[in-house]
Parts: C-alpha cells; sequence; structure tokens
C-alpha cells in the first residue's frame, strides 16, 4: 500500500482511538478502568501460560508465575515480553495465533491507558474538564454558582441522583462557577469524586464566558440536544442574582436557545429580590413574555417549611376527624416564635390547611409581637379571609404562655421557631409535657426548628419532629423538582388542552406558581375522596354529588389562601366595574397582578354575586354572558384524574 494512503489511515486511527479514549474516561471512567484491570488480569494468565509452556515441573510453575508478574509490570512501563517467549521453545500456541496476539496487546493497550488515565489525574484534570465541556456527551448540563457547602451537597446530590454513596450518571455534568480569589485548585480536589468541573469567574472570564465554554446557545448533535440548568446559589456575593438571572436569560435569548432548554433556579432572601426576578417572567402590555424560560425563585426557609408540611401535612392530622370530604372542626395551628421561619410556617399552614367545617384559626406567640403584626398584616392584608389570628405578646418562659396553653383547645399543629435551638427544645418539652399532663386524645403534631440543623436518625413520623437540616433541601428531588413541576405543567396543560390558555413557558412566574400550588394540594384533594393517587378513575371525585360541591368549596378555600399568602387584596364589585370603564378590559378589571388585587377573593356564597356582575361586563363587551367563577373550582376538582393522567404521559 503506498504510503500516502498509510500515513492517512495511521493519523486517523490515532485520532480517533484518542477521542474514544477522552470520550470513555470523561463519560464511563469507571467502568474503563474496570474493563482495562480484566484485561491487564488476562494479560497476566497469557505470560504467564506462555512461561509455563517453556519448561515442566513445580519450580518452573514457581518461576513462571513470578516471571508473569515480572511480565505484567513491564506492560505498564510500555515495554513487553512477547519477544522472549517466541524465542522460547514450546510457546507456538501464543506467538503463531493472531488471536490471542491481538487479545495480548489490547492487554498492553489497557495497562497504557490505566497509566494514561492516572496521569490525567495528576497532571491533565483541566484538559479534561474542558474536553469534557467541549465535546462530553451530556444530555444535561447543570451550571452552579456557589462554592460554599451547600453547593458542593447540591452538586453531589444532582451528580448521582440524591444517593451519594451511588454511581455519578455520566448523562449529568455539574459546573462549578467560583471566584477568582477562591481557592480553585482545594475546590476541585472536593468534587473531584463526584467529577465536577471548577472554572473560575475573573474580568476576562465572566458568567457569559463559561455559558459559551459549557456550549450553551451553540449547535449540539442532533441525535442528543442538550438542557441545562443554572443555578444561583444564596452566596452570591460579586453581583446580584436578579442581575445574574436577567444576564443569563439575555444571553441565551440572544443566541436563540429553545425554551425548554434552560431553566434558572435563583436563591433569594428576601421579597425584594424575588419580586425582582417576577418582574423578569411578566409580559408588557400583553404581548408576548421578552424570556421565555422558567425562572424558579427559591427560599431555604420556604423549602424547609414545604419539607415540613410535605411529610407532616395538616390533613393528616388525627383531631380534623373528616367525613365526606368536611372536617369536624377548622384547622389549628400554634406558631410559637414570629421570626422569618414563623412567618413562613404561618403563610405554608394557611396554604394547606383549607377544609371545610370550619375556618382555620392561628394562634401565634412572640415577645415582640407588637413590633412584627402590623408590618405583616399590611403585607399579607387578606389573611384574615382565610384565617383567625390570635397574636399573643408572651415570652414563653412566663406564666401566660402555659395559660394560653390551657385555655386553647385543639390544636393541631404547632411549630416552635424561637431565636435559640436550645430554648425551641426546652420549649418543646414543656409543650409535650403539658399535653401529656393533660390527657388530651389527640396529640398535637409538633415541629421543632433548628438552625442550620445536622440530618437525624429518625422517623417521619416521629413527634417532635425536627426540621432544619440543609441537607435535607440541598438535593436533586427538592431543588430540582422535576415531579413537582411536571405535575404542575400537567395541569396547565389539561386546562389548555379543555379550555384554551398559554403554554408553560408563556406564563408568567405567579401563574406557574399558582400550578404548582394546585398540583401540590392534589394529594389531599385524594385523602378527602378517600382514593389512591396511582390511578383515580375520571369521574371517581364527582360520582357522589355532595362530595364534589364540598372539595369544590375545599379548592376555592385554597385559592383564596393561595392569593392571601401572595399578597393579594379583594376588591368590590364597584370598583371592579370601575377598572372596567376605564379599559374595557375585562381581565384587568377583576384582577391584577401588578397591584395584587383579584375580584373572586371572597367566601364561596358570595361568588355567586361576583360572577353575576362580571356576566354584566361581559355583555358590555359585547360577549356571550356565561361565567362562573364556582365553576372554575368545580372544574379542578373534576379534572384531578386528567391532571395525574396527563403527568404520567410526560414522563
Amino acid at each position: 500500500m503506498a504510503i500516502y494512503l498509510v500515513l492517512p489511515l495511521i493519523l486517523v486511527t490515532f485520532i480517533a482511538f484518542v477521542l474514544v479514549m477522552f470520550f470513555l474516561m470523561t463519560r464511563f471512567k469507571r467502568l474503563m478502568l474496570c474493563v482495562c484491570v480484566g484485561f491487564v488480569t488476562v494479560g497476566f494468565m497469557i505470560y504467564t501460560a506462555g512461561h509455563l509452556s517453556a519448561g515442566e515441573g513445580p519450580v518452573n510453575a514457581l518461576f513462571a508465575a513470578l516471571r508473569g508478574i515480572f511480565s505484567t509490570a513491564r506492560m505498564f512501563s510500555l515495554n513487553d515480553d512477547f519477544v522472549v517467549l517466541a524465542n522460547a521453545q514450546g510457546t507456538q500456541w501464543l506467538t503463531e495465533n493472531i488471536y490471542l496476539k491481538i487479545l495480548l496487546w489490547t492487554c498492553h493497550i489497557s495497562a497504557l491507558i490505566i497509566i494514561q488515565t492516572a496521569l490525567i489525574s495528576l497532571f491533565g484534570r483541566r484538559l479534561v474538564d474542558r474536553f469534557r465541556l467541549r465535546l462530553g456527551f451530556h444530555r444535561e448540563v447543570y451550571i452552579i454558582k456557589g462554592n460554599d457547602k451547600n453547593a458542593l451537597i447540591l452538586g453531589e446530590n444532582i451528580a448521582t441522583r440524591d444517593n451519594p454513596k451511588g454511581p455519578v450518571d455520566p448523562k449529568r455534568l455539574i459546573v462549578f462557577l467560583i471566584e477568582e480569589e477562591d481557592d480553585a485548585e482545594k475546590f476541585r480536589k472536593k468534587v473531584s469524586h463526584f467529577d465536577g468541573v471548577v472554572r473560575v469567574l475573573d474580568r476576562n472570564h465572566d458568567i457569559k464566558y463559561h455559558l459559551k465554554t459549557a456550549r450553551l446557545g451553540k449547535r449540539n448533535w442532533l441525535w442528543m440536544p442538550k438542557k441545562y440548568k443554572v443555578i444561583l446559589m444564596p452566596e452570591n456575593t460579586k453581583s446580584s442574582s436578579p442581575d445574574d438571572a436577567q444576564r443569563i436569560a439575555a444571553f441565551a435569548n440572544d443566541k436563540g436557545v429553545p425554551h425548554d432548554a434552560l431553566d434558572i433556579f435563583v436563591f433569594v432572601s428576601s421579597e425584594w429580590d424575588r419580586e425582582k426576578i417576577e418582574k423578569i417572567t411578566q409580559a408588557k402590555n400583553g404581548v408576548q413574555r421578552k424570556y421565555q424560560y422558567t425562572f424558579h425563585i427559591i427560599s431555604e426557609i420556604d423549602l424547609l417549611i414545604r419539607q415540613m408540611i410535605e411529610k407532616h401535612p395538616p390533613f393528616a392530622c388525627s383531631g380534623l376527624n373528616f367525613s365526606n370530604g368536611k372536617a369536624e372542626r377548622g384547622f389549628t395551628a400554634l406558631i410559637v416564635g414570629f421570626g422569618i421561619v414563623g412567618q413562613s410556617a404561618l403563610l405554608r399552614l394557611i396554604m394547606n390547611g383549607q377544609f371545610v367545617g370550619g375556618k382555620m384559626r392561628a394562634i401565634i406567640v412572640d415577645k415582640k409581637i407588637s413590633d412584627l403584626q402590623d408590618w405583616f398584616l399590611h403585607r399579607y392584608p387578606s389573611l384574615n379571609l382565610c384565617c383567625d389570628m390570635d397574636f399573643r405578646n408572651y415570652d414563653v418562659q412566663c406564666d401566660k404562655f402555659f395559660s394560653l396553653l390551657n385555655e386553647t383547645e385543639n390544636v393541631d399543629y404547632v411549630v416552635v421557631a424561637l431565636n435559640s435551638d436550645e430554648l425551641n427544645k426546652r420549649t418543646t418539652q414543656d409543650i409535650e409535657l403539658h399535653y401529656e399532663r393533660k390527657g388530651v386524645e389527640h396529640l398535637p403534631f409538633i415541629a421543632v426548628s433548628e438552625k442550620g440543623g445536622s440530618l437525624h436518625e429518625e422517623d417521619e413520623t416521629e413527634n417532635p419532629f425536627i426540621f432544619g437540616s440543609r441537607e435535607e433541601i440541598y438535593k436533586d428531588s427538592v431543588i430540582i423538582r422535576e415531579e413537582n413541576d411536571r405535575m404542575a405543567k400537567a395541569v396547565n396543560e389539561t386546562y389548555k388542552k379543555l379550555y384554551g390558555g398559554r403554554p408553560w413557558h408563556e406564563l408568567d412566574w405567579f401563574l406557574q406558581e399558582s400550578n404548582r400550588a394546585v398540583a401540590d394540594f392534589i394529594p389531599a384533594m385524594l385523602f378527602l375522596a378517600k382514593l389512591k393517587k396511582d390511578a383515580p378513575s375520571k369521574d371517581s371525585l364527582t360520582t357522589d354529588s355532595n362530595l364534589a360541591e364540598t372539595l369544590a368549596q375545599t379548592e376555592h378555600l385554597r385559592w383564596n389562601a393561595f392569593h392571601a399568602a401572595m399578597g393579594y387584596r379583594p376588591i368590590s364589585i364597584e370598583e371592579m366595574r370601575r377598572r372596567f370603564e376605564k379599559n374595557k378590559n375585562l381581565d384587568f378589571a377583576r384582577r391584577d397582578a401588578k397591584a395584587r388585587l383579584q375580584v373572586c377573593l371572597v367566601s364561596w356564597d358570595e361568588l355567586d354575586e361576583v360572577s353575576e356582575a362580571y356576566r354584566e361586563l361581559e355583555r358590555l363587551a359585547g360577549k356571550e354572558p356565561k361565567r362562573d367563577f364556582k365553576n372554575n373550582d368545580r372544574g379542578i376538582v373534576e379534572n384531578i384524574p386528567m391532571f395525574l393522567q396527563e403527568a404520567v404521559t410526560n414522563q
């Protein structure tokens, strides 16, 4: 064969071999090393068998084994003993067998791969990381901006799908963005065991540069589309998280990244930041959203409370005694300590503690309640529609607090969230002892806050239950929440098919969150209907008309509570009419997302009057008057089986 043909063939073979090795080392490193070790072991057996063929007797067998070890060791120094075997008597079975020769050279290549892997791990980590970013065949790329312990925990849990002791998912690539003053080499060592990639942010390498390096917005292999999830951690000191979120969305938008290829997760610590991010998702003047990517607004405290309620939902409180969807009495919560944890707990309990049978009530105790109450009620002006709140300016270590426990009947849920872990535990012990001495039949569930708490080896059904461990929330299943979002998207998709509407990526954050709230409450609805989640039939929640109407009323209570907890206030029918006269827009007349106004934020019985007034405006607008707002709530109940089926279909 001409040299002009041989050289290109050799070069192409070499390049293909290098690329394949890099791919295997980045995607299946552990598996590849196990295979290579297996081939090296085969090489030892072949060499030993060859040396055995050169002589007989037990002494020769011992020397053959030692020579086999020596020949195997020489494989790692890029040498071979094939010539030695070829010159020995009785080894023709090996030296003249083409298949065994190929197998032996494969064993030598395996030894070479092991050496290269070790050298690259020591000296070429950055080269491998760059290859993985640019050419790695990953389906999902997670870019985490942050370098603290929580970022590490989250990165590892995402890489291993919440099983840190298990294997790394080869489909996922975890990229950390850290500041230039951080110790990059030290951080690389920390993330190496789950194959994390570390990139440094500096003046010449901003977040857009690293998005480009990760190939966001660049053409991927047609048969392997990638999805990107960018996570902005709380410790984001160099720049504001809302600003970073907007830069990322703008960059992706300019590059033509599809709406379903990018999700942005932003941790916030204040309502200011949350509202700034929410505004990014809002359309202006009724036009399409500027950035159609999904923004996930995350609060650590809210996540901790959500986890608490998911494990111990209000509907599971035994003292409520549900019958045909109705509770025997209203749900009652006691909040001890009204800092940020206590406030978040109250809001979430209001959103999840709405049942037909009695209005929810909450007793809130804090020695500084006079400074907190007015501010809280000003921010959430409609909570009294959903919950009777009794604020007590008590110190938990005084007699008044224990008198309050004596006079308060039927407490279902207690959240202890004071400013001291020790005081929380001591107060919890006192509350437990109080109810045990009284011999209360249905003991309340007690949740105890522990700041920055560690994981506890306890049963989730234990009472009291300690919450506050960051390890519990910095998980793939909690932060990414694909299962929860799949159900929320199923709610929206079902309604779009039945009644029309906008696809998920065109909804603003508030409407997406509203769908999530519907999805989160489905377990409560199924419990009230005494159904299992796996496969309720199409009409299973509406066969009993009395139960169906009760569930519809429950849904309206939940809807009211969600809007109240989001800071909405009701407007009167007269105000709705004035708003319609202003610009003849029906949607603007009944609701205003910017000013947080909603005409339907009324009781179930008052909805008929609101519907009648709205139908009058429909006539004035030249439309057929057919709106009945009660049917919105009935429709949610009727469509729950469809929500569940849609979520299963889109898995």
